[in-house]
Formats: structure tokens, C-alpha cells, sequence
């Protein structure tokens, strides 16, 4: 069988475009300048597979499916596994999590999973190993979740691996939106980062480091700050190396009294 050729960045970009526009029900939808930033990582990056949190309408889905056909193939394939906690989208469930996949790219070559009663801490307690290439962020932004949900894929992403992160301006791009979680994360990021080359940039991704103790001190830091939407104690469940901030997640809510039962 013959193999299939990467495409080049710009034909790939025109291909791009010419999924949009977005179904005219889909809100809150990735645009063109953060998707070509999803295209560009992972060209770079060529991942065999790919971790999102958080669809809604699936136009990112779309997205990150065709940026992975624009690849070479590979034995066994490239795969896309979406995760998300409601099988509707949360402004209208009227449409199915993921719909908008069905109308901007329906049929892909590389392998989708869409899971709809999935998050990031169940994924990672159910992994294997860390065998995620490129991680994407676009769930809840409420400050802490995108910490929360970072932290929780370190379990199962390639050592050193991105995570990239969406809604990083929301709050000063949007400014009905004040909703802080992932500026925050991305801003006090002390490690590698990128950003979109828009003036307006959403979207970022940031490199885990080589040893992930040496993201407590960020995280603790991250996790004294206002909360936006409380956990409990079972949604925070951290990985091994993270012990040190569970008890710090642990003495926030016994002082809040946030409900830490399972629920």
C-alpha cells in the first residue's frame, strides 16, 4: 500500500479554511486563527495520538481530525480520542456533543473516539502508561479546572510532552467573561510556552518538565488563588507526584466546606 504524504503547512492551511464556516447553531467555536495554531503544533509535533477535554459542538474535533489526516500515515494509524461529561452540548441540547464534526469533516481516516461521560481524572486513573503525543485543553475554564485537568493528564502524557490551552485571553479578549482559569495557568506557566502570532490570541500550549515535581510550586501557587468553581475532593484525586497539592486542595475545601463527597 502506498504511503501517504505529509501536505505542505500552507496547503494544509487552505484545507483548513475551507472547513469553516462553523454550523451556524455551534457557539463558543474554535476560530480560523486558533485553528491554524492547532494545525502548526501538530505539524510539528506529527502525534500518533491526541487527547482532547472538552468538545461541545466538535467544531475543535474537526479540526484536530483533519490537521491529523494532513499527516504521513503511520502503521496502526493516528487517532483522536474526545472527552467531554455531557452527551449534548451544554448551550443547546437540541445537538449532540460532537455534531459539528458530522457537517465540517465527516469522514476522516484517522481513528475518532468520542467518549461523553469521560473526564481527566477518570482518564487518567483508567490509562495504561503515557502514551499521549499532544494534549488540548478546552473544558471548564473556571479557575482551578484547567490546572486540575492539566495536572491529571501528566499521568498519561509522553514525558515532555504540550499541552495546549484554549481561552487563554477570554477574560480580556471577552469581557462578559471573566472567567480566569486557563490566563492564569498559562501566564504563570515557568516552563516552555508558545502562543497563537495573533494580536488576539486564545489559544497557547505549554511543555511539561522533565521532572513534574518541579510543577508544585506553580500549582501550589495557582491553587491559593480565588477559586471560580469548586471541586470536591473527588474530582482532585491527584497522580503520585502531587501529593503535597492534594493536601493543599484537601485544606481548601475543609475551610470552605465544599462538600468533598463523591458526587
Amino acid at each position: 500500500m502506498r504511503t501517504r504524504p505529509a501536505q505542505t503547512l500552507d496547503d494544509a492551511a487552505a484545507g483548513l479554511h475551507a472547513l469553516y464556516p462553523a454550523p451556524p447553531w455551534a457557539r463558543g467555536v474554535t476560530p480560523k486563527a486558533d485553528a491554524e495554531f492547532l494545525l502548526q503544533m501538530i505539524a510539528i509535533e506529527q502525534p500518533r495520538r491526541i487527547v482532547e477535554l472538552g468538545v461541545a459542538s466538535g467544531v475543535s474535533s474537526a479540526v484536530i481530525l483533519y490537521a491529523l489526516d494532513t499527516l504521513p500515515d503511520i502503521p496502526g494509524g493516528r487517532w483522536l480520542h474526545s472527552c467531554d461529561i455531557q452527551p449534548t452540548c451544554y448551550f443547546d441540547p437540541a445537538y449532540a456533543t460532537g455534531d459539528a464534526v458530522r457537517s465540517m469533516y465527516p469522514h476522516p481516516r484517522s481513528r475518532w473516539v468520542l467518549d461523553t461521560d469521560l473526564d481527566a481524572r477518570r482518564l487518567s486513573q483508567a490509562a495504561a502508561g503515557r502514551d499521549v503525543d499532544l494534549t488540548f485543553i478546552d473544558a471548564n475554564h473556571c479557575h482551578p479546572w484547567p490546572l486540575l485537568d492539566l495536572l491529571h493528564m501528566t499521568a498519561i502524557a509522553r514525558p515532555q510532552s504540550w499541552i495546549i490551552l484554549h481561552d487563554i485571553n477570554l477574560p480580556v479578549i471577552h469581557a462578559e467573561c471573566q472567567i480566569w482559569g486557563a490566563k492564569w495557568l498559562f501566564d504563570a506557566w515557568p516552563f516552555e510556552k508558545l502562543t497563537g502570532a495573533s494580536v488576539q490570541a486564545n489559544i497557547g500550549a505549554v511543555r511539561l518538565p522533565r521532572k513534574l515535581p518541579d510543577l508544585i510550586p506553580v500549582a501550589a501557587e495557582l491553587l491559593h488563588r480565588p477559586w471560580e468553581f469548586a471541586p470536591t475532593l473527588w474530582h482532585v484525586a491527584m497522580p503520585a507526584p502531587f501529593g503535597p497539592l492534594q493536601e493543599i486542595v484537601r485544606a481548601r475545601l475543609s475551610w470552605s466546606g465544599a462538600d468533598p463527597v463523591n458526587r
